[in-house]
């Protein structure tokens, strides 16, 4: 399978974090050595707040595998390795779950270019891999190029493109709600769609983010 994607240029002829050849790995980008040593990142630190949200937690720091795990996923398209990446948070985000008790689970919403480009959303196959259940919250009304080539300015401008689907507009109220998102940087998406819900009458919200940059 893996010689077949490589053939069609949808795959590495070698693990794109530690340079060795593919042996017996199922989507063609990191070898299955590197998929294992994922790891949760301790201690992490979260002296930085938030706003809009009431407590948040991260799996590890956007460097090593986890950044080509995610350059992997979000550029290379890969389905398969978001699923992987799921399969590896799974002991991770279960003990946050418990602690805040989320009402419901959500996630931001790519715009029309984006989900073109890539054909899914990421962070809901990273989900799906974590076998946690969640619910489409939020629709986008902009085609906003990556945040991480916009400057502070435009990053505000961007993120007011997230919009609540109006079938959850009466539903949210008095929900404590998790969001998930990849990448923690600015944090300007996260707040956006906190303050979304805070604005309809959700008692929490709460985040969880695959990594820190």
């Amino acid at each position: 399978m893996i010689g077949l994607l490589q053939r069609l240029g949808l795959s590495s002829e070698k693990c794109l974090s530690c340079g060795g050849f593919f042996s017996g790995s199922s989507q063609g980008f990191l070898c299955d050595r590197c998929l294992e040593a994922i790891k949760p990142h301790h201690p992490m630190d979260y002296s930085e707040k938030i706003e809009y949200v009431a407590s948040y937690r991260v799996f590890g720091m956007y460097e090593s595998v986890l950044r080509e795990v995610l350059h992997g996923i979000k550029f290379g398209n890969s389905k398969s390795l978001a699923l992987l990446l799921g399969r590896r948070i799974k002991e991770h985000l279960p003990d946050y779950l418990e602690e805040i008790k989320p009402d419901m689970i959500t996630f931001p919403s790519l715009n029309i270019r984006r989900f073109w480009g890539r054909g899914f959303n990421h962070v809901e196959y990273i989900l799906r891999g974590a076998e946690v259940p969640y619910m489409k919250v939020f629709r986008r009304r902009d085609i906003s190029p990556p945040l991480a080539r916009l400057n502070a300015e435009k990053r505000q401008k961007a993120v007011l493109g997230h919009m609540l689907r109006d079938e959850f507009i009466d539903f949210i109220e008095g929900k404590r709600v998790l969001l998930v998102d990849d990448l923690l940087t600015t944090g300007s998406t996260i707040k956006r769609l906190a303050y979304l819900l805070l604005s309809v009458g959700a008692e929490e919200v709460h985040a969880y983010f695959i990594a820190k940059g």
